[in-house]
């Protein structure tokens, strides 16, 4: 599943429901700048992560089942999972992709809403290169469960005109109450992101909370959606899902200590952050991330994701040979891998480029491309190397060039260096 083969296809959409009301605002809370505490983004306690996601406008704790899907069911095409690659998503993503029905349509052809009760807080908006505006806005259900809308073409007016005029643009913008079901926003002529959060829950298949803290904070804490949507809503929805494997909703971390599976990142870089710089999910820097997992699409198939190949941009391989990213430990010496292009193709073998896929898509090679040469030094650390137009056969050792990649385990906050890896070297 690589985003530079169908970002022109990643209009997203997601289902929905009967109900076309307004917002609902509590103007009570929207004369509180936020909360007293403001909790801290690289704590482990669920309700310091959720007041720092929440600029301290959250309140109680527990989830609850989403009643309703972002978008109405007619009005989506398919529904992307979690764990693609492509351009700055050099580690898998971690949020779905909801297309409409009509990927070209207008701006603002589409209603999102409120899959269950809350408060908007965090509001931020970014110029696109035609001119346009991208929305993203986080729905807080309590302090310790939350959604991250993204990508909508505007807010809905209902909401907007209860956000303060002075609003900024960070977590706390805003505290405007909304009921399941409400319209929220629109989205049109592109993907809606959705991504769901449990701050009760800490994905341990990424190891060092920290390295990815210091600049996505939500990430660690992100779930799969069907676990909390009612059986009427996943009943719509699940017709719409492009991948066919369990877990539906796919998956986006793999880290297993002493294995080569899953993330890393360039020794010196701060993890996720790629760098010492105060930072944010658009300020980050992705050349020293490096993935070795599983297409979103297709999880038999064997993925590298590097943020610099040859010099240049990022690139996504399908592996073409026997290689098993959890049978390279540190007994394994190096380890010589065939890299190859990939494709998408739909069960009956012809190339997928947007819209639906019965039976399923697969990621398979085309040609093969480069060999990556991978070596566990320890546990947590790697020595790695691209040989781009070699095959396995042309590749004898390490160079020069090779790069040391660690786990994160160094990384710091930008603004303080107390927090504590959540497993020990």
């Amino acid at each position: 599943m690589v985003l530079g083969l169908i970002a022109f296809s990643f209009n997203m959409v997601r289902k929905a429901h009967d109900k076309d009301t307004g917002s609902q605002t509590d103007t009570a809370s929207l004369s509180n700048p936020g909360g007293s505490d403001m909790g801290y983004a690289d704590s482990l306690d669920p309700v310091q992560k959720g007041l720092a996601s929440t600029g301290g406008k959250c309140t109680g704790k527990g989830s609850t089942k989403m009643t309703f899907a972002p978008m109405k069911a007619s009005d989506i095409g398919t529904i992307a999972p979690m764990g693609g690659f492509g351009g700055s998503h050099v580690t898998p993503i971690d949020h779905q992709y909801y297309y409409g029905i009509n990927q070209n349509a207008a701006k603002d052809t589409y209603p999102v809403y409120a899959t269950m009760d809350g408060y908007l807080t965090s509001l931020g908006k970014a110029s696109t290169p035609t001119g346009g505006t991208n929305w993203n806005i986080t729905l807080a259900h309590s302090c310790t469960f939350m959604i991250y809308y993204n990508l909508m073409t505007s807010i809905a007016p209902a909401v907007m005109k209860q956000i303060p005029s002075n609003w900024q643009q960070d977590a706390g913008a805003a505290k405007v109450h909304v009921s399941a079901g409400d319209i929220i926003g629109y989205v049109g002529g592109q993907s809606l992101d959705f991504e769901l959060g449990d701050t009760t829950f800490t994905n341990p298949k990424l190891l060092y909370h920290t390295a990815y803290n210091n600049t996505e904070p939500f990430k660690i804490n992100v779930v799969h959606p069907l676990d909390y949507f009612t059986d009427s809503v996943k009943a719509q929805i699940l017709p719409k899902y492009l991948r066919t494997a369990e877990p539906r909703d796919g998956d986006y971390a793999y880290d297993v200590d002493g294995e080569a599976v899953g993330n890393w990142f360039k020794v010196g870089t701060n993890g996720y952050a790629g760098g010492n710089d105060p930072t944010s999910a658009t300020q980050n820097t992705t050349s020293g991330h490096l993935s070795l997992a599983y297409d979103g699409f297709d999880p038999s198939a064997l993925v590298l994701s590097v943020g610099e190949y040859d010099g240049g941009s990022p690139a996504v391989f399908v592996i073409n040979d026997a290689t098993d990213w959890t049978k390279i430990t540190p007994g394994s010496g190096a380890v010589k891998v065939q890299l190859a292009e990939g494709s998408n193709r739909k069960a009956d073998g012809s190339i997928w480029s947007g819209g639906p896929a019965p039976g399923g898509i697969k990621f398979v090679p085309t040609f093969n491309k480069a060999t990556a040469l991978v070596q566990l030094t320890a546990k947590q650390q790697m020595k790695f190397e691209l040989f781009p137009g070699k095959t396995v056969s042309q590749v004898s050792g390490f160079d020069d060039k090779a790069v040391m990649y660690n786990r994160g385990q160094d990384a710091h906050m930008n603004k303080s260096n107390t927090a504590s890896p959540s497993v020990k070297k």
